[in-house]
């Protein structure tokens, strides 16, 4: 079974470097595709985020978060950090099915561009896109 997995806190530098590519027709309508799919994820990570500086921070006499200078006042910056790392590390989980061709196409998108020397941060979410979309392993029917 197809299956692409990419954590949470991946989700904004995956669309970025899916943005960046030069790609013409399917490949391009895919990536559209993808980076919907993930714009979607990425919303609701962003409100997963405020809803836990919401709960970590100090509030007012009605319950309210308290703001200070447009940053929330959290209370234990140990603690808020413990429970963002756990929803970063969650994954968004993209099955075959409906996705198939989709993954199949981001996969040749991947191999295709394998020779391009990426730095810094695209390097690094290169590396990881080839590792979550398996472009090393060899395509084996019946997939």
């Amino acid at each position: 079974m197809m299956r692409v997995e990419i954590e949470n806190g991946k989700l904004l530098a995956t669309i970025n470097f899916l943005y960046g590519l030069k790609l013409a027709r399917k490949q391009s309508r895919f990536r559209r595709h993808l980076i919907n799919l993930l714009r979607e994820k990425l919303k609701v990570v962003e409100e997963d985020r405020i809803e836990l500086l919401k709960e970590h921070s100090n509030k007012d006499e009605n319950g309210e978060a308290i703001i200070i200078d447009g940053k929330y006042d959290v209370k234990d910056m140990v603690a808020f950090n413990h429970d963002l790392n756990e929803l970063y590390a969650e994954k968004v989980v993209i099955e075959g099915g409906d996705h198939r061709e989709m993954i199949r196409t981001i996969k040749q998108v991947l191999k295709k561009f394998e020779d391009v020397e990426y730095e810094g941060q695209e390097s690094e979410i290169y590396d990881y896109l080839c590792d979550q979309f398996h472009v090393d392993d060899e395509e084996t029917e019946g997939e």
